[in-house]
């Protein structure tokens, strides 16, 4: 409950200073938050960004249900807190219900979320549930089709028939290619993670790529010729190295992203509706049946499953690369995008109940190395959704 009103409390003074109302005492406050971590900095730059701060309010103000949480707010606080605050903060309401679901901090229960939740219901938080992802482990496939499990404490080196020098060591694989012109024919190894899986490899050229669960990678491992060409299904960050010289070109069953050198992120998973390319940093051309478009960083390029048409937006780019970093940043994601990360990082099989409403967007922050039991029983304490768990079937009820 402290932490809760803590939140509310910084909403409220963020939301202030927005208006320019902040008493000299309020502005000492609110600099002492956001000096107390590199992470409160950031969130702060975040959420005095204009721009972003308009997208925020349109979506907020644009929204029925977040409305009906605006009126519920405006009554916890009346009830809540002495009348003289009451003014204060309702003043900076609007911006401090919008504020709430980013103040997550450190993995704890969303405010606007929390004062939702139904008396006396019982969570998963209660339950003895405990699911683990695997971690950094892998399987690759080398040319001769010989397959080698990897994992974080696997030290391992292979020679492949190029000459060129594999090694495994701490939760990475690495390329280092053999003598020039040692090779009669391009050869092709592939990197393969399980669900509940992740590795890093660095490929021969210098570019590393990240992958995430349930995904393979498919790459030389000498790059010879005009371009620099890999193959990949489900989900991977990459940073490329230079070579204007030879472009680097990610194929997927939907599109081809080509690039020089730039860190981006690229989802393609077989059952996902849209596959996403999201730019980080540098310039990259996505090309499909329906064209070719530039982006810049800080957008992404969507392609539908049935439509080749590709369509751009400005994202969350800190959402869309987060599980590269150990969490999970969902930012209005539907809650059947946000399921399926769930049962490929946590290897669940998940089934709904008739009558879910898997469009209902979650807003939420935690790491993904916890228990499953944590995201879970965040989800639970928006009152849409309960969940129930058997045999590792994830069920899904009303």
């Amino acid at each position: 409950m402290e932490q809760n009103e803590k939140y509310l409390d910084i909403a409220a003074l963020i939301g202030k200073s927005l208006q320019g109302e902040l008493t000299p005492e309020e502005a000492a406050a609110l600099q002492a938050w956001v000096e107390e971590s590199s992470e409160n900095k950031a969130l702060w730059e975040r959420l005095t960004d204009p721009a972003y701060l308009q997208e925020r309010v349109q979506y907020w103000e644009h929204d029925r249900d977040r409305s009906v949480h605006w009126r519920q707010l405006s009554e916890k606080i009346s009830g809540k807190r002495p009348a003289g605050r009451v003014v204060a903060v309702r003043k900076a309401l609007r911006y401090a219900a919008m504020l709430l679901p980013l103040l997550l901090l450190g993995g704890a229960a969303l405010y606007f979320f929390w004062l939702r939740a139904p008396q006396g219901e019982e969570t998963l938080a209660s339950t003895e549930l405990q699911i683990f992802p695997q971690g950094k482990v892998a399987q690759l496939i080398l040319a001769n089709g010989e397959k080698v499990n990897l994992n974080d404490s696997l030290q391992k080196a292979i020679t492949e028939k190029d000459g060129t020098k594999v090694r495994n060591s701490a939760s990475a694989l690495s390329y280092v290619s053999g003598p020039a012109g040692a090779h009669v024919a391009t050869l092709y190894n592939t990197l393969v993670t399980p669900r509940g899986g992740e590795y890093r490899i660095e490929l021969s050229d210098g570019t590393k790529v990240w992958l995430n669960a349930a995904s393979s990678l498919r790459y030389p491992t000498q790059f010879n010729g005009k371009e620099r060409k890999v193959y990949l299904s489900g989900e991977a960050y990459f940073e490329v190295a230079k070579d204007a010289k030879q472009p680097f070109i990610v194929n997927t069953d939907r599109m081809d992203i080509t690039v020089l050198g730039t860190k981006f992120n690229l989802s393609a998973y077989p059952d996902d509706p849209v596959h996403k390319t999201t730019l980080a940093e540098g310039s990259v051309r996505v090309n499909s049946g329906g064209g070719g478009v530039m982006l810049k960083p800080g957008y992404e390029a969507v392609i539908g499953k049935n439509n080749p048409a590709i369509q751009v937006s400005k994202v969350n780019v800190e959402a869309a690369l987060a599980w590269k970093n150990g969490m999970f940043v969902f930012d209005s994601e539907s809650l059947g995008s946000l399921m399926r990360k769930l049962s490929r990082w946590y290897n669940v099989e998940v089934k709904y109940d008739n009558g879910v409403d898997t469009l209902f967007h979650f807003t939420g922050r935690i790491r993904r190395y916890e228990d499953i039991k944590g995201i879970l029983s965040l989800i639970e304490l928006t009152g849409k959704v309960h969940f129930t768990f058997k045999d590792h079937e994830l069920h899904v009820m009303k």
